[in-house]
């Protein structure tokens, strides 16, 4: 008995000892990532990717603390304001989150501008984006764009029970879209009905008809569990989806130079992570769609050229509302992404 209470007082002291030292040892920074993605969500596995990295590069200096599934902010505005206010230092949008700050940035969101994933991967480290950097900062003072993925593949046509095959089929669906009006006003020339709902409401909208379509990737569509109502896709393409991740700008310029640095390494890791992510999850993903009885089309050449037709307003649109100069810049990005590619593939094969 003796001998067991000393033992117990032993191990009460080595826990009280533990304690000590670990609080002598707390971080020097906290890092909080909040974002609205589930955990099954290829930006929360890059997030925990940025988490592990970042924490044993700087031995505990730095604490990374991550809020999926909207604990922090409800959805990417309010996501934002938190990242401005220094509640969050970290924080991940599409087009639709960063448009009511930066509308220029729908440009990235013109539909059928980029052909194939290796394009817009190359115009996510463009010179493109460095304006974009630029651009957001000067604005707000506060957001950094650190890096960017996709978020989920391309945005399709799913819909419940109502097959899209060509701009015809989708005359006075009911469909949701990111709260961009650029997005909007595509869904209006393809004779659309368009809603724009936040992405933590669209599961009710769904079950109770609030809408009937949503423009979304497969691993988004599954991992959200909206393939409950949903059984049609057109694999049209429309959209490759951006998620930019944004920092408190005086958060990281008051860090040491060496914790910047780990800091830009972390971004790295966790863009490629994600970016890599759907490509492989979209298998499985595809598999629980078609087991539910949800139905996979790809339009034909001639059909997808009618989509291409009728959405060709939009860039007309856009100029009118914020000027060519976007445009451009992201023209010439595609353009020059497109012959790197080429002598890629040229070097390859020779």
């Amino acid at each position: 008995m003796i001998r067991q209470t000393l033992m117990r007082a032993a191990l009460v002291g080595l826990a009280l000892s533990l304690g000590s030292a670990g609080a002598a040892f707390a971080a020097d920074y906290t890092i909080k990532i909040c974002h609205i993605g589930s955990t099954d969500d290829e930006d929360h596995k890059g997030s925990l990717v940025f988490e592990n990295f970042v924490e044993a590069q700087t031995n505990g200096r730095v604490e990374v603390e991550i809020y999926p599934a909207g604990q922090l902010c409800g959805n990417f505005r309010q996501c934002l304001e938190s990242v401005q206010l220094g509640t969050c230092e970290i924080t991940g949008t599409t087009v639709g989150g960063i448009a009511n700050i930066f509308p220029e940035i729908q440009v990235t969101d013109l539909p059928y501008m980029f052909p194939n994933d290796r394009v817009a991967e190359k115009v996510m480290k463009s010179p493109f984006m460095d304006e974009v950097r630029h651009a957001v900062l000067e604005k707000t003072g506060t957001l950094r764009l650190m890096g960017l993925n996709n978020t989920g593949g391309w945005r399709d046509f799913f819909t419940k029970d109502v097959s899209i095959r060509t701009p015809a089929d989708l005359e006075g669906v009911k469909m949701r879209t990111i709260e961009s009006p650029l997005q909007v006003e595509m869904v209006n020339l393809l004779g659309g009905n368009p809603t724009p709902i936040p992405w933590q409401e669209l599961y009710t909208s769904l079950a109770t008809g609030v809408v009937v379509g949503t423009k979304n990737g497969i691993t988004d569509i599954v991992n959200m569990k909206f393939h409950e109502f949903l059984n049609r896709v057109t694999l049209d393409h429309h959209a490759y989806m951006f998620l930019f991740w944004w920092m408190n700008n005086d958060f990281l310029q008051a860090l040491p130079d060496d914790l910047k640095g780990v800091v830009a390494s972390g971004f790295h890791h966790m863009t490629a992570m994600a970016s890599d992510d759907p490509k492989f999850t979209a298998l499985a993903a595809y598999a629980a769609f078609k087991e539910k009885g949800g139905e996979v089309y790809v339009p034909t050449a001639e059909e997808k050229a009618q989509f291409v037709a009728a959405v060709q307003p939009l860039k007309d649109w856009y100029v009118e509302k914020f000027g060519d100069k976007w445009l451009k810049l992201l023209e010439e990005s595609i353009t020059a992404a497109e012959a790197e590619i080429v002598e890629e593939d040229r070097k390859l094969l020779e």
